[in-house]
């Protein structure tokens, strides 16, 4: 279930208005069946308030895979914050105005293009990319000769404190693009979702066409709170999804901004 996730907004609202439709086609049947046991024993039917206790159940399991939803990409949001910190203060320590190490430069542009093209982009931050190992070990020799050199010790020991951060910032990023859908949860709240209209068309036996309105609207309603969240359920991916350019300097995102802007203008 976790690829659906990534799919287009469009084509993951397909797959939810399916489902709603499979729903609400076994209510049509289990409506059918209640209102000919109405009719047999009257007195074996649920009352109309028992639709509260599975809809309660339905709502609370929504509301905790929302609120799992919202904190996983809250830290999302925080380990890519660190991450491009991190990058940020061993780029500028890289610079020619400043340490004027070409190796650690070139070490960190390697790791920021293979982890947008490669980590971030193809594997989702699912699992790690080779070539962002291969930048993590050139950027380690890197720091390892500035240690070799004339570099004054506390300025070498930030370096790996920085360094260290990265890699701890990385870690977090492809254990929450790992460990961010629980797909156990989803199957809770679709079969909730199918218990509850089947609870609706129990509670309308003896007004079948006020169930079958009854129906339609709760399925319309879970659907559009289904899908909307499905958008935000994977942290690096889909429509809600964090773009690896939150990784580059604030200067170019600027840029990648006013060109998506401009392109947006021109189309």
């Amino acid at each position: 279930m976790q690829s659906i996730f990534t799919w287009a907004p469009f084509t993951i609202l397909l797959v939810f208005v399916a489902c709603g439709l499979l729903s609400v086609s076994i209510g049509l049947l289990a409506l059918r069946y209640f209102s000919y046991q109405l009719q047999r024993k009257p007195a074996s039917m649920p009352v109309a308030a028992f639709i509260g206790t599975v809809a309660t159940a339905w709502a609370l399991a929504l509301g905790f895979a929302a609120a799992d939803v919202w904190s996983v990409n809250s830290d999302a949001s925080h380990a890519a914050s660190a991450e491009r910190s991190s990058l940020s203060r061993l780029e500028g320590m890289a610079a020619k105005d400043a340490l004027n190490s070409a190796e650690l430069h070139d070490a960190i542009k390697a790791y920021r293009v293979s982890v947008s093209e490669v980590e971030w982009t193809k594997q989702r931050n699912v699992n790690p990319a080779v070539e962002v190992e291969r930048a993590l070990q050139k950027m380690r020799v890197a720091l390892l000769k500035l240690a070799e050199s004339k570099v004054p010790y506390p300025i070498v020991s930030q370096l790996v404190q920085d360094f260290d951060e990265l890699q701890d910032a990385r870690n977090d990023r492809l254990a929450l693009g790992n460990s961010s859908i629980n797909n156990y949860k989803w199957y809770l709240v679709l079969c909730l979702t199918l218990i509850t209209t089947i609870v609706l068309a129990s509670t309308h036996a003896d007004r079948p066409r006020a169930g079958v309105q009854a129906m339609l609207i709760y399925t319309f309603t879970a659907v559009i709170c289904m899908w909307i969240l499905a958008l935000h359920v994977h942290p690096y991916a889909g429509a809600g999804g964090l773009n690896a350019h939150v990784l580059e300097p604030r200067v170019s995102q600027e840029m990648h901004y006013q060109l998506m802007m401009k392109e947006a203008s021109n189309s």
